[in-house]
């Protein structure tokens, strides 16, 4: 593993030729941290304890000042790179840059890995050379426990293989379990950073599955951490922007492109859920713009008219089992 620290320079939206020599570590692993000092040693911890060795680290500091870059100045089994203020997206982008293995993961700053996580994964990918992407259940956890009910199986049909009309309407990969070849970044792109700090990730991996076979392991090889400071349930009405504006792009690629009714199905399912969500909040004139936008969507949406009738009397629109990827 290498160490060393240095600036980020411009982030581009696109991979150049990769630097990977017989020298290079076969596994690149990006953290981007902000201000999670304590929570990023754990995270570096468990990747330290994997089974798998030839790994080089890479944290991406957003501009923290709570004392992280002093510590990582003495790791010297990681590579930091400092950039100021730009964000998740760009931070996880700029991890991209300065990797140098064949094979890249990420790990957000507050959640951990399980010691056989990269063996897995390579064990995986090595043996289906065709696969693009192997991303693995999750277990969630907060300070004081196991939290039910997070699972990715528990919440989603998942399946494998050619995935990326069934990943349109639902995200099973969670960021933190992702194994992708370096290969498939350079042919799709990194993430996209027009679209904002959330959605981005769903984003590329559609645009992966649109190329590549995705793979999905039942095991739980990472711990995800679930607490008030997660990014998540923050700004939901920027969140729904960036979800449509994700939906505008992927119009534009195939084989969305000559199936343009799938992402009207999947524009009006967000619509429906986060109108949902604001009607729960009390929101009402919030829900009846959203509602409004998804009955534009579809011939018969008749879900989006149920949901409508129940505001208009007063209650919520009904909770729909389509996962989207709201």
């Amino acid at each position: 593993m290498a160490c060393g620290v240095q600036d980020a320079e411009v982030v581009k939206d696109h991979m150049d030729p990769a630097p990977v020599s017989a020298s290079s570590p076969r596994v690149s692993v990006v953290i981007p941290t902000f201000n999670r000092s304590a929570l990023l040693r754990d995270a570096i911890e468990s990747v330290r304890a994997q089974s798998f060795r030839d790994f080089e680290i890479i944290v991406v500091d957003d501009g923290s000042t709570d004392g992280t870059a002093a510590w990582l100045g003495l790791q010297a089994d990681i590579r930091a790179v400092f950039q100021g203020g730009g964000g998740v997206t760009r931070a996880r982008n700029t991890g991209i840059h300065a990797a140098r293995g064949e094979l890249i993961c990420f790990l957000d700053s507050d959640d951990l890995w399980e010691p056989e996580k990269l063996a897995r994964q390579i064990a995986y990918l090595d043996a289906h050379p065709e696969c693009g992407l192997v991303a693995t259940e999750i277990t969630a956890f907060n300070e004081r426990c196991l939290v039910p009910g997070r699972g990715k199986a528990a919440q989603y049909h998942i399946r494998t293989g050619n995935v990326a009309r069934d990943l349109l309407f639902a995200n099973w990969i969670q960021t933190s379990t992702v194994m992708v070849r370096r290969a498939c970044l350079e042919a799709v792109g990194l993430f996209d950073e027009e679209v904002g700090n959330f959605g981005e990730d769903w984003h590329l991996w559609v645009r992966i599955a649109t190329r590549y076979p995705v793979w999905f392991m039942p095991q739980p090889l990472v711990r995800y951490r679930v607490h008030d400071a997660g990014l998540t349930g923050a700004q939901p009405e920027a969140q729904f922007r960036s979800l449509l504006r994700i939906l505008d792009k992927l119009a534009a690629i195939e084989p969305f492109r000559g199936e343009p009714w799938l992402i009207a199905e999947a524009r009006y399912n967000i619509c429906v859920i986060r109108a949902w969500r604001n009607a729960q909040a009390g929101e009402r004139s919030l829900a009846f713009e959203k509602l409004a936008l998804a009955r534009r969507q579809l011939l018969f949406p008749w879900r989006a008219w149920l949901a409508t009738l129940r505001l208009i009397l007063r209650g919520y629109p009904s909770p729909t089992r389509a996962r989207a990827a709201a």
